[in-house]
């Protein structure tokens, strides 16, 4: 199927200078939801280990028709005169297939990831998105913004793997998981300790906190930005790259001053699976000059094919 909308890179995903913090910075509220733009989708809430409860979004395979193609990743919040009419979530949408978990970076919440639901479901991939605690309409959470990332979202994101796997959607084989420059880290620690991930694909990895603390420090001296000290190091990626044997795609910015590409570089040399690297030409860590938005739609095609060729959607 060919989606029929292109994105023009000063305009498209706005929304995505929201990932772009150098800490924590959470919205709360959601500019705007699937519903919106004509998709379908069920609106989630399920349970973290420790009792708390997470937002998600389950988007079913689609094609785009009924949906408002010129608009999704354009448009935030939508007009009351351009919203479409919600459409039902149904059992002919309860196929097993392949799914991807997108998980949210360090800032906003996951509208910013419809865009990029889009382009999964419509190739015929199940998509779920889902909110850190804190963030979005998941359960409250003290927030630190000098802090990087709290281990918590490892439970988090341990949540999301399990609740999707109950889902009668979803092939439990062929689960895949993409995350950006935050969500990198953590969903390749999650590819790493988890069997029931398939395939990783990560923009902006870094290497540790040791390599990345110094460097967003110097480039907001008037912070002092911080890493969790009860991280676990056997996750972060310098640490554990040698124990990944699973497909794994790697992108990154040319021009990424905050997980620079040579953090990439030195990852994909530790890995033992099959391994694909994209430094992005003239590309920066994230925003409209953000692999993504730079190289749209080549991104989308690229990132695609690489599920495909490790998920085996079903058409």
């Amino acid at each position: 199927m060919r989606l029929s909308i292109f994105f023009p890179v000063l305009i498209a995903l706005i929304c995505l200078t929201a990932s772009i913090s150098y800490s924590l910075k959470p919205e709360r509220e959601y500019r705007a939801i699937p519903s919106d733009y004509g998709i379908i989708y069920e609106d989630v809430t399920f349970k973290t280990a420790d009792g708390l409860s997470l937002k998600g979004w389950f988007f079913p395979a689609q094609d785009a028709s009924g949906i408002a193609n010129n608009i999704i990743g354009r448009v935030i919040p939508v007009p009351q005169e351009l919203k479409c009419k919600p459409r039902e979530y149904n059992a002919k949408y309860q196929e097993k297939r392949a799914t991807i978990i997108i998980c949210d970076g360090d800032g906003g919440n996951m509208t910013y990831f419809i865009f990029y639901a889009y382009h999964f479901f419509a190739k015929g991939y199940n998509v779920f998105t889902f909110d850190w605690r804190g963030f979005g309409g998941s359960s409250d959470w003290p927030v630190d913004q000098d802090l990087l990332c709290y281990s918590e979202f490892l439970t988090d994101y341990d949540a999301a793997i399990d609740y999707i796997k109950r889902r009668p959607e979803v092939d439990t084989a062929k689960i895949g998981v993409l995350g950006f420059s935050t969500g990198a880290y953590l969903s390749f620690g999650m590819a790493v300790k988890r069997n029931d991930i398939a395939v990783y694909c990560g923009r902006a990895l870094m290497t540790s906190f040791n390599d990345l603390v110094p460097i967003v420090n110097k480039l907001d001296s008037s912070r002092t930005f911080k890493a969790p000290v009860d991280y676990p190091a056997e996750l972060l990626p310098i640490n554990s790259a040698k124990s990944m044997n699973k497909p794994a795609y790697l992108i990154v910015g040319e021009k990424d001053v905050r997980t620079p590409s040579w953090m990439s570089e030195n990852i994909f040399k530790l890995l033992k699976g099959p391994k694909e690297l994209w430094i992005v030409p003239g590309a920066e860590h994230g925003g409209r000059n953000g692999p993504d938005m730079y190289n749209y739609p080549e991104f989308f095609v690229r990132v695609g094919a690489f599920f495909d060729k490790y998920l085996i959607v079903q058409k």
